[in-house]
């Protein structure tokens, strides 16, 4: 990959024309932690040229995705895992430009994506902004029901990660942030029923390792409303519906994800009684 620097450029003054300066190119880092991601790493990372320069963080991969890293030309760094905040923490402070750009080792951005994030860099005065994200589920995109929009470009020094979270790591940079208009993450790591239930039961085990640590116990209550507000959720205000038979399954599962983490946190609750 070749790294780009930031340069700027002289005035240029043609007869009859007043001079204006030509504005430096901001320089973004991209960066992502993998393990195990040889699947769609290589398009991944396909999605991610133009930028300056690729961080990738693995945490012990055996499927070739540092090969494949490597092959694009990212500067690969081994870590052993320290939780998804930690980790995203960890890489967040590898890069090495001004601006940065986080994806994950199975998301994959649409066509003229960096062009486009420069643009509003370039244009804007935000210290963050967001890209929607269409997580697709059998193979087909979800856009009909909900692309939630997740903050993922970002000023490197006013971007802090909450590394006390276990899961749903959340980063904390000064708002507002602004959706970049015409640039989609498609999200392949949920595509199918039985990965993305695998995932649910991982989340919710380390949703209660987070719940512990905090104090917070469950009760009967929260187990009994759990699945039908969350299927009320997901069907009707992120309109999973939208989606059909498709959209219902994928609501299930994500209702059943809520009801099982309350019941693990009712479960340690009553073993301690």
């Amino acid at each position: 990959m070749i790294l780009r620097r930031l340069q700027y450029s002289a005035p240029v003054c043609l007869p009859g024309h007043v001079a204006r300066p030509i504005m430096p190119l901001m320089l973004i880092s991209a960066y992502l932690i993998t393990k195990n991601e040889a699947k769609h790493l290589a398009a991944v990372l396909a999605s991610l040229a133009g930028v300056d320069e690729i961080v990738v963080v693995d945490s012990g991969s055996t499927d070739g995705t540092i090969e494949i890293a490597r092959a694009a030309g990212a500067r690969v760094i081994s870590q052993d895992w320290l939780g998804f905040a930690r980790q995203k923490d960890f890489a967040l402070r590898q890069c090495a430009y001004e601006w940065v750009l986080n994806v994950d080792g199975d998301e994959i951005l649409s066509k003229d994506a960096i062009p486009r994030i420069r643009e509003a860099i370039a244009h804007g005065s935000a210290a963050g902004y967001r890209i929607a994200r269409d997580d697709e589920f059998m193979g087909e995109s979800m856009k009909s029901s909900h692309c939630r929009p997740f903050l993922r470009v970002y000023r490197r020094d006013q971007a802090v990660w909450d590394i006390e979270k276990t899961v749903h790591e959340h980063i904390a940079v000064p708002g507002p942030h602004p959706l970049i208009a015409g640039v989609t993450i498609h999200h392949k790591g949920y595509d199918s029923v039985t990965g993305y239930m695998d995932k649910l039961n991982r989340y919710a085990a380390l949703k209660n390792i987070m719940w512990e640590r905090a104090g917070r116990g469950g009760s009967a209550m929260r187990v009994i409303a759990a699945f039908p507000l969350a299927l009320f959720k997901h069907l009707f205000f992120r309109r999973m519906i939208c989606s059909g038979l498709r959209g219902f399954v994928r609501a299930m599962q994500d209702a059943f994800y809520v009801f099982l983490a309350e019941a693990m946190a009712y479960e340690r609750t009553r073993r301690r009684r």
